[in-house]
């Protein structure tokens, strides 16, 4: 089980690290993994109120281990379960493929007519004769069973060379008769070549699914911030590429409604409520900051929450700051009765002296150090975030205080599981066959230097 922690720096750049990366021992249910991670956070010291979601996959020990932890709200708060959206992406179009019994035959033939090209070496050899100068030397690519893009890809690739595969496929020095059939039926789907139909069928749905991959691409970036995006990019998709068009095929528009279907009820779309992380990183994403996916009333209410969010956050930070200061007081009484005030006391108060003013004062101008007028002030803002939200914060932290701590909090939560999952990358590297003795602690620490070094840009630095 591979654990990452991810946040939001002081320069407001993400940072993810590897926490742990063990065997699990006991049996995977939501309440031993739920029990895990509750070890890891209480290794590394890691306060309640920063346990904020757990982003895992769609598995059901996974989603019970989210309700495990939710009532446990002394050390894990009020976190959320995240379901991955690749994950999640990938259950959705596996369902919608299956649905439709047309398209189902198409793909299993595209599968069929692949394979036939990989295993045959004089086929292949055939394929690249006969392709001509606007057909580029690509090879046919299979599809993986865990990777719905590779049907995609798998799809594109044949329409890309298809006039060369029916040449091949009619040369009968290359390929048998019954090869070449071009009258198939669905209860002859297993022959090689694809009817005109299914070269058609094959083209728009792979036409269909490229968005669904673009989005994949952009969600499961770890430099970016992703789950603010998640459900306006999910709502921009079904409004623009799955609604169903005049020269749909009944093929094509059971896809897109499947697909419509299946984003909806696996990211609860229709019933998110208004303290939902997914809305409340939306909300404080400046992009996307009025909601307009949302209706009026819905609307309202979450940008009530984040004003009750921020205010929370800005609490807590006081007391805090009021405590450290009471601390700091009795630490340094006894040597500012021995002498001078310590280096460490003194550069603070430096840095205290060279902060700008002038933010401050439009802070104060503009918000008032109240959450509500500052929501009033950010909904009103014009200013564009063209070098992505966390920019934007980062020039606009000092006049929005309140709001800019809850941005901090919300957008620092990746859309998917990757970064947890690469790491099984960086261990298959380290645990070979040549050193398949290592020691399960030794493994952990191998990894966790591997991906941490390389994060703080240490990778690569000798002594």
């Amino acid at each position: 089980m591979a654990v990452t922690c991810h946040f939001i720096s002081d320069e407001w750049k993400l940072q993810g690290y590897v926490l742990e990366t063990k065997e699990l021992s006991v049996k995977h249910t939501g309440a031993d993994v739920a029990q895990r991670l509750s070890e890891v956070a209480d290794a590394y010291c890691i306060p309640n109120y920063k346990r904020v979601a757990v982003v895992h996959d769609n598995a059901s020990n996974m989603k019970l281990c989210d309700e495990v932890l939710k009532q446990d709200p002394e050390n894990w708060g009020k976190v959320q379960g995240v379901y991955c959206s690749g994950h999640t992406l990938q259950l959705c179009i596996n369902s919608s493929l299956k649905v439709n019994a047309t398209l189902q035959h198409t793909v299993a033939a595209a599968r069929n007519l692949v394979s036939h090209f990989r295993k045959s070496a004089k086929a292949t050899a055939a394929l690249k004769a006969k392709r001509v100068k606007d057909i580029r030397d690509h090879e046919l690519i299979p599809d993986v069973a865990t990777c719905w893009h590779s049907t995609l890809m798998m799809l594109d690739r044949l329409v890309e060379q298809r006039w060369p595969i029916s040449a091949v496929l009619r040369d009968l020095a290359v390929s048998k008769k019954d090869d070449c059939s071009l009258d198939l039926t669905e209860e002859q789907w297993t022959s090689l070549d694809l009817t005109e139909e299914q070269w058609t069928l094959a083209k728009d749905a792979a036409d269909v699914l490229h968005p669904l991959l673009t989005l994949t691409e952009l969600l499961s970036q770890e430099i970016n911030v992703s789950l603010s995006a998640t459900v306006p990019m999910l709502s921009n998709l079904k409004k623009c590429y799955l609604s169903p068009n005049e020269g749909d095929s009944p093929a094509i528009r059971e896809l897109k409604k499947t697909l419509v279907t299946e984003i909806d009820t696996r990211w609860e779309l229709n019933e998110l409520e208004p303290t939902s992380i997914y809305l409340l990183s939306v909300a404080l994403d400046p992009r996307f900051k009025h909601l307009k996916f949302l209706d009026a009333e819905l609307k309202e209410n979450v940008h009530t929450q984040v004003i009750l969010l921020a205010d929370h956050l800005h609490q807590r930070d006081t007391t805090e700051e009021d405590h450290a200061s009471e601390e700091e007081a009795e630490e340094d009484a006894p040597a500012a009765a021995a002498g001078p005030p310590a280096k460490k006391k003194k550069r603070r108060e430096i840095e205290m002296l060279l902060q700008s003013s002038e933010d401050e004062d439009e802070a104060k101008e503009e918000g008032d150090g109240d959450a509500k007028k500052e929501m009033e002030h950010y909904l009103q803002d014009k200013s564009k975030a063209k070098s992505g939200p966390l920019v934007w914060w980062k020039a606009n932290r000092f006049r929005y205080p309140k709001l800019a701590r809850a941005a901090k909090q919300c957008l620092c939560i990746p859309a998917t599981s990757m970064p947890s999952e690469r790491i099984f990358t960086t261990a298959g590297y380290i645990v070979n066959k040549r050193r398949s003795s290592l020691l399960p602690d030794n493994v952990n620490k191998l990894v966790c230097l591997a991906h941490n070094m390389k994060s703080v840009g240490l990778y690569g630095v000798s002594n």
